[in-house]
C-alpha cells in the first residue's frame, strides 16, 4: 500500500492488516505483553493523529514500524534503561507455530529437539542488543529488505547489512554450543 491514506476506511484497513504484525514487532522489543500492547496502541494513535505526515513515499507498513520502533526506543529512555533483555516466552503465534503436527520423517526425539532449539534461538535473540535485535526481527522474522529496515530504522541499507552482521555473529557464537555435533 504505497500512497497516502485520505480516509477513515482506508486506515481502519491499514489496522487490521497491521495490528498483529505491529505488536509482535514490539513485544519482540520490549519483552513484556501489557506494554508491547500499550505501546501498539500508542502507535496506532500516533499514526491516525499523524496521517497528513503519511506522503506514500514508502509503504504504509514501514511507516507504522518506524512509529512503533520509536516508541519503543522511547519506552525504554523513559525508564532509563538503555537496552533489556528478558526471560523468554512465546508468543501465542509462535506457540501455534511450534505446536504444527511434526514431520512424519522425523522422531518424536528430533521433534522435541528441534522445539528446544528454536526456543533457545529465539531467547537468543531477545538477549541481542537492542541495535542488533531491531534488524533481525525486521529482517529474519518480519521478512523486511533492507531498504525497507533502513527506512524504517532511519539509517543506510549499508548500516542495516552491517548491523545484521554483527547481530547474526553473535547469535552464531551463542548458538554455537547447540549446533555442534556431540562427540
Amino acid at each position: 500500500m504505497v500512497g497516502r491514506l485520505n480516509t477513515q476506511v482506508e486506515f481502519d484497513d491499514l489496522f487490521e492488516r497491521y495490528e498483529k504484525k505491529v505488536f509482535n514487532l514490539i513485544y519482540r522489543l520490549v519483552g513484556d505483553n501489557e506494554e508491547a500492547a500499550d505501546l501498539t496502541s500508542e502507535a496506532f494513535v500516533q499514526a491516525y493523529r499523524h496521517l497528513e505526515r503519511f506522503r506514500g513515499e514508502a509503504q504504509a507498513y514501514t511507516w507504522l514500524y518506524r512509529i512503533a520502533v520509536n516508541l519503543c526506543k522511547n519506552y525504554f529512555r523513559s525508564k532509563g534503561v538503555r537496552d533489556r533483555t528478558h526471560a523468554f516466552s512465546l508468543d501465542e503465534a509462535e506457540k501455534a507455530e511450534m505446536a504444527e503436527l511434526p514431520n512424519r520423517q522425523l522422531s518424536p526425539a528430533q521433534v522435541l529437539e528441534a522445539r528446544e532449539l528454536q526456543q533457545v534461538v529465539h531467547q537468543c535473540i531477545d538477549e541481542l542488543p537492542l541495535e542488533g535485535r531491531e534488524v533481525v526481527v525486521l529482517r529474519d522474522l518480519h521478512g523486511l529488505s533492507y531498504q525497507e529496515i533502513g527506512q524504517v530504522l532511519e539509517v543506510s541499507p549499508e548500516l542495516v547489512k552491517s548491523r545484521l552482521f554483527r547481530a547474526r555473529a553473535l547469535l552464531r557464537r551463542k548458538l554455537t554450543p547447540y549446533l555442534l555435533p556431540e562427540a
